[in-house]
């Protein structure tokens, strides 16, 4: 933990280095940090394959996983994607179809128990056609990332690949500033529901 600081500075240097000279960026840090308008990822359907698919709990924008092995959803709802064969997961790369997104968190763990895992992931976030890259150690626990963009930037796809074991479950998926998705704040939920109310009494008195 005491490398911690020193990763995330390493992550953000490295970010503004590939943007050469633009000022548009992206920025990884480690650990689960939600941005404005953030979405869980929920699977509605028990799955397996090369590809997952899923929507995002308030706008219902779709979304995609895919990897190089079978994955299988483990459960409904928030749930998480496993190996199909029992195994650890090595690589994924997630999209939103047709749209590009701002930020991404997700959280590649390792149980701790049989069958282990471990090793270094390796993160190609392409925002406009230009890769950004970082890398950091899975350890046991959660490994969380959160990467998002600044300057007007938006991402097409993010990959992860691991040089080592691999993790046993990737977990809380989370995504914000899909392009063309409007998604409201709390507040405006919150009136939105006392006016649903009201309108639902006044229909039921009038009847």
């Amino acid at each position: 933990m005491k490398h911690l600081p020193s990763l995330v500075a390493v992550a953000v240097v490295a970010a503004f280095a590939s943007a050469g000279a633009a000022n548009a960026n992206v920025v990884f840090t480690l650990g689960n940090n939600p941005q404005p308008q953030e979405q869980n990822v929920l699977f509605g359907s028990s799955q397996t394959g090369t590809t997952i698919t899923g929507a995002t709990n308030q706008s219902g924008t779709g979304i995609q996983v895919t990897s190089s092995q079978s994955l299988s959803t483990g459960g409904i709802g928030q749930a998480f994607l496993v190996a199909t064969s029992g195994g650890l997961i090595t690589d994924f790369t997630f999209t939103v179809p047709n749209r590009t997104f701002g930020d991404l968190i997700f959280n590649p763990m390792i149980g701790g128990q049989p069958p282990g895992g471990g090793g270094t992931a390796n993160v190609v976030a392409t925002a406009n056609g230009t890769p950004f890259n970082f890398s950091y150690t899975l350890g046991n626990g959660n490994n969380f990332l959160t990467i998002f963009t600044t300057g007007g930037e938006t991402l097409d796809a993010v990959t992860l690949s691991v040089t080592g074991a691999g993790f046993d479950q990737l977990k809380q998926l989370r995504v914000s500033g899909i392009s063309g998705v409007v998604v409201p704040e709390p507040a405006t939920l919150a009136v939105l529901g006392i006016g649903l109310t009201a309108l639902g009494l006044v229909r039921r008195r009038k009847a």
